[in-house]
């Protein structure tokens, strides 16, 4: 060691061409007459040029042969005293991109003797800058071109981009929207819920969706479906949200209009039934006193047969149109919530016995024999009509559509749970239609001519869900159907819906 504990000259000279040499980056240096000196193997590689063709010549030449430009203003640069210059050129065939930093060497007495040089090949980069510059005009161009409205967000909330159909649609510049400067044009009423929706959702990394009215360039306020995902980078840290907007402003207005038909239909329904219902109950009346006078034993001649026959059609007629008519009175007062059950501790198990009795003459008439198994005490709170409803209802419907075939009906439960089970052997119904017949007004397609409204099992489900009941169905086409309706007795869990 020298003193100082500096390294003697030619054994610093050795370490630096070692490292030189060894070194992936291409090293070379040149004189104040840009003469070169030194070429590493790195730089052989680089260039192709071995360094026997190379020293000794100017510097400027050799390197337009590997870079195609002129360095000359650059090395003429940090020989006047330029601290260090970076340039970036592509190579003479177009394939490769060389960054080269500059350095000025130094004399011991501290003036500027040559020039040294540290190249790098730098294309693997420089084709990852231009895919990335690439796909970035293509996610603006796609951007800018979707119909949607398209917005991003920074990891601190704030939004930084917003495509051209927003900035269209506002009429604003990116500068006026950036950070949350689109705020401003959201309407004042749905601001709050609108920002608290955005925060709730952005801490919990979750998608979300919000609906807002939003101020068009015309001043008119449109309302907006917003929808916000969170996005992430390669490596899965958080990098914001990307979200789009769509304007949702007929929709709304169909569907204010659509609530405002289906309110008239059920007023309408509600007024037709009580309104025929009048006259119902008086040619209900007119019926039994000429059904009594036929019969009454006053010595006045017996009335002819096909008399008594055409009388009795007519009371199956009123009493076919009475039944109708409550329907409809039953599905409007259900549709507008004007039903509340009244809740009482019922037999279900006796219930059903009754209804079987009372619906004999339909089970005759359908040519049904009906198979009753009831548990005995099977008690609970419900409402007795409406619970009455929903039975009839479906064993009704177990007659209509399995007529000519047996009805098995089962009641059994347990601590918690009451089922009523209705199994005809009749049509059937494929499984992708069996909510369809539970719909309001809703029909299987091929059951159209066994005639009906299509509100019986839909009266059924909302009277049950007031009891905080369930129905379903199983079902095969040709093979009948199986109806379960599942009651909580008192306070067990919720049923399987």
């Amino acid at each position: 060691m020298a003193d100082g504990g500096t390294l003697p000259l030619d054994w610093r000279h050795a370490a630096f061409e070692q490292l030189a040499d060894e070194s992936l980056d291409g090293i070379w240096a040149c004189d104040g007459e840009l003469r070169c000196l030194y070429w590493n193997a790195a730089m052989e590689r680089l260039s192709t040029l071995p360094a026997s063709r190379v020293l000794g010549y100017g510097i400027v030449e050799v390197l337009s042969r590997v870079g195609g430009g002129d360095e000359g203003p650059t090395l003429r640069a940090v020989l006047a005293g330029a601290p260090g210059l970076t340039s970036e050129r592509r190579a003479a065939d177009g394939a490769r991109t060389f960054r080269t930093h500059y350095l000025p060497v130094r004399s011991e007495a501290g003036e500027v003797a040559g020039v040294a040089a540290l190249v790098r090949d730098v294309s693997v980069e420089d084709r990852i800058r231009q895919d990335l510059r690439e796909t970035d005009a293509r996610f603006r161009n796609m951007a800018d071109a979707s119909p949607v409205l398209l917005w991003m967000s920074r990891t601190d909330g704030l939004c930084t981009f917003f495509n051209q159909t927003w900035l269209e649609f506002t009429g604003r510049t990116l500068e006026e929207e950036w950070g949350v400067g689109w705020a401003e044009n959201v309407h004042f009423e749905d601001l709050e819920g609108c920002l608290e929706a955005y925060r709730a959702a952005f801490n919990e990394r979750r998608v979300f969706e919000m609906e807002y009215r939003l101020r068009r360039q015309d001043g008119q306020y449109r309302w907006i479906l917003d929808r916000g995902t969170p996005r992430y980078s390669p490596d899965g840290r958080f990098a914001g949200y990307i979200g789009s907007c769509v304007d949702i402003t007929e929709r709304r207005e169909l569907e204010a209009d659509l609530r405002f038909a289906i309110e008239a239909r059920d007023d309408f329904l509600s007024v037709a039934s009580h309104e025929l219902g009048t006259p119902l109950t008086a040619l209900r009346l007119h019926v039994d006193r000429l059904r009594r006078t036929l019969a009454a034993p006053d010595g006045a001649p017996s009335a002819p047969q096909s008399l008594q026959g055409r009388v009795g059609s007519i009371a199956h007629e009123v009493q076919r149109l009475s039944q109708l008519v409550d329907t409809l009175l039953d599905s409007t007062r259900l549709a507008v919530g004007a039903w509340k059950p009244a809740v009482e501790k019922v037999d279900l198990g006796a219930l059903v016995e009754r209804l079987v009795r009372d619906l004999g003459p339909m089970a005759e008439a359908a040519g049904c024999a009906v198979e009753l198994v009831a548990q005995p005490g099977l008690e609970g709170r419900w409402d007795r009509g409406g619970l009455e409803q929903a039975l009839t209802n479906v064993i009704g419907n177990a007659f209509k559509y399995g007529a000519g075939a047996p009805v098995e009906i089962t009641v059994e439960g347990d601590g918690a749970i009451a089922k009523a089970r209705v199994r005809d052997h009749g049509v059937g119904l494929p499984p992708e239609q069996q909510e369809l017949i539970f719909q309001r007004f809703g029909r299987a397609p091929h059951t159209q001519g066994y005639g009906g409204l299509g509100l019986g099992l839909w009266i059924a489900r909302q009277f049950l869900a007031t009891m905080s009941g369930t129905i379903r169905v199983e079902s095969r086409p040709g093979q009948g159907a199986t109806f379960e309706i599942a009651l909580r007795r008192g306070s067990a869990p919720d049923l399987p819906r």
